[in-house]
């Protein structure tokens, strides 16, 4: 799709939607203060004007003395340098206040209304440009729907792991947005399962997609709309029954996790076998001690090990699983799959996030 065509559908997504990481003050809070404050000058004004009614002329009025209503109208049109004349200072206090603080206020006044007008303009502008520019850097990005805890903790890991690769989270809730722009993530407001809010996070463009919604209807729907979106994109859904898993990866998911069963499990370890459940947590645990990763074997005969920091515990091939001493596995195809335990921190793998 040409850029050209690309712009013109963002309209169909609501600005107020877009959070972007760092986001600048709210303009319609701008634009509300502005009014209250101009608000304010005009009481203040009708004030002024109503103490010193005495050295005011009425045309209309005769010489009946005006009114708080009169001083507010005076008040109003002279603000605004309408000026109709009907009512004039003509003593020379009150021409000398209407020099001295009239004149200035009138200012002030113009200032806060074409200020307001052209702040709007320009937050426009710049919501626009914005966008352009985050858009024009979003390319085999990690789109995370539903950024709860398990949506957090994913993204957490895959920073970790790679702190270039730039990231969205669409959700329903301000609350986690707002977590997102702390974490220096961008993302929008709404339902992770509708096109346009997929096509605003660039989906089609994305290299991976994490579902990580609050129920598994939700995660089926929205995995077919990725699917429908991005033929490529790798896509990884949890689950928490183990009877959706089957139909969350028809729906083009590329890895389910059952987030239910697997929780129930380390639970059943740490009652049965806690030393092995604090081992399985620790490397679950991305940064801290042990960390569980993985490689791809680039050329044949690769080591298991390429250091003494690294543990093999499983080569995967051909989506068949092999433990590291069968003899099946070895040498090292390109292709294989190397699963390992890293015991120092990682700084750099082909899966990560920008944060």
């Amino acid at each position: 799709m040409a850029d050209h065509d690309r712009e013109q559908e963002l309209p169909r997504v609501s600005s107020e939607r877009f959070k972007f990481a760092r986001v600048s003050e709210n303009p319609y809070r701008a634009v509300t203060q502005r009014l209250a404050l101009a608000l304010i000058l005009l009481i203040l004004l009708a004030t002024i004007t109503f103490l010193g009614r005495d050295g005011y002329s009425d045309a209309a009025g005769g010489d009946a003395p005006l009114t708080f209503v009169d001083a507010l109208y005076y008040s109003t049109v002279t603000i605004t340098t309408t000026g109709y004349g009907d009512i004039v200072p003509v003593t020379q206090a009150s021409r000398l206040i209407t020099t001295l603080l009239v004149t200035p206020l009138r200012v002030l006044f113009l200032v806060l209304l074409v200020g307001t007008t052209l702040e709007l303009v320009a937050d426009r502008s710049r919501f626009l440009y914005r966008l352009r520019n985050w858009k024009k850097d979003l390319d085999d990005h990690v789109v995370v729907c539903g950024f709860g805890v398990k949506g957090r903790s994913a993204l957490e890991y895959l920073a970790n792991h790679n702190s270039k690769r730039a990231a969205v989270a669409i959700d329903t809730s301000d609350e986690a947005l707002e977590l997102a722009n702390a974490m220096g993530i961008s993302g929008i407001l709404g339902e992770s399962f509708e096109t346009e809010i997929l096509r605003a996070a660039e989906v089609p463009k994305a290299g991976m997609v994490i579902v990580s919604l609050s129920t598994d209807e939700l995660s089926i729907l929205t995995t077919l709309r990725v699917r429908e979106l991005n033929k490529k994109a790798k896509i990884v859904a949890s689950c928490r029954e183990e009877q959706n898993v089957e139909l969350l990866k028809r729906s083009g998911a590329t890895e389910v996790i059952v987030s239910a069963s697997s929780a129930g499990r380390i639970l059943g370890m740490a009652a049965q076998a806690p030393e092995a459940a604090k081992v399985v947590n620790e490397l679950l645990t991305s940064g801290y001690g042990l960390d569980i990763n993985e490689r791809t074997v680039i050329s044949a005969g690769e080591p298991l090990n390429r250091s003494e920091a690294e543990t093999t515990i499983a080569v995967v091939r051909d989506k068949k699983v092999m433990q590291p001493g069968d003899s099946a596995c070895m040498p090292l195809r390109p292709g294989d799959q190397v699963i390992y335990v890293d015991e120092e921190a990682p700084e750099g793998a082909e899966e990560g996030v920008a944060v």
